[in-house]
């Protein structure tokens, strides 16, 4: 009955981010905004995650904060990229997130099905998250590379200029991931008194 209910959550998760995702393509189009490009990946990796749901046991929440991410880059399109916040570049907020949010997933898959216990599951999730973060950076770099200046994952552009760019949000993905897994420590120690 509770994952009847976790599918419907998710799949109306999936319908309003689609939707929003599809609004601010429809505004990039018209800008001819290099995020045009961004679109198809947000799309792909919404629907993906979506559709391993149940292998990896997602949770509406962990969707829900997943979702978010995807919209928080796809803010760029916006030039929320060259912005600073309270004194911090906007690329740290959203690679840090994004190791939130992919360690709260990681940790209740890992808890619920994977074979990892104790200490090495933080461990196996820190290096997934790493991985993740290392797989994107090549990824932006192999755009960068091929494609030259502009905006968006495929080029180099705000956010990006930093020469120790691809360090920083590495860092930054490693700072959310501990934050995240942090989050479930303190539940794991307040949940057993």
């Amino acid at each position: 009955m509770k994952e009847n209910i976790y599918d419907k959550y998710n799949l109306f998760i999936l319908l309003i981010t689609s939707f929003i995702l599809i609004c601010f393509e429809i505004y990039s189009l018209g800008r001819n905004s290099h995020y045009k490009y961004d679109f198809i990946f947000l799309m792909l990796l919404l629907f993906g995650v979506y559709f391993f749901k149940d292998k990896i046991k997602l949770h509406p929440f962990h969707y829900f904060l997943f979702s978010i991410f995807l919209i928080l880059h796809n803010l760029g399109v916006f030039g929320f990229y060259s912005r600073f916040y309270f004194g911090i570049e906007y690329d740290f907020y959203v690679h840090t997130f994004f190791g939130i949010v992919s360690s709260l997933i990681l940790y209740r898959t890992y808890n619920l099905i994977g074979p990892y216990k104790g200490w090495f599951k933080y461990i196996v999730i820190i290096a997934v998250v790493l991985g993740f973060s290392a797989f994107h950076e090549l990824f932006e770099y192999a755009g960068a590379v091929l494609l030259g200046k502009g905006e968006g994952v495929l080029f180099v552009g705000a956010g990006d200029i930093d020469p120790w760019d691809t360090q920083k949000d590495m860092r930054n993905n490693l700072f959310g991931a501990l934050i995240g897994l942090g989050f479930y420590w303190v539940k794991s120690k307040f949940s057993k008194g």
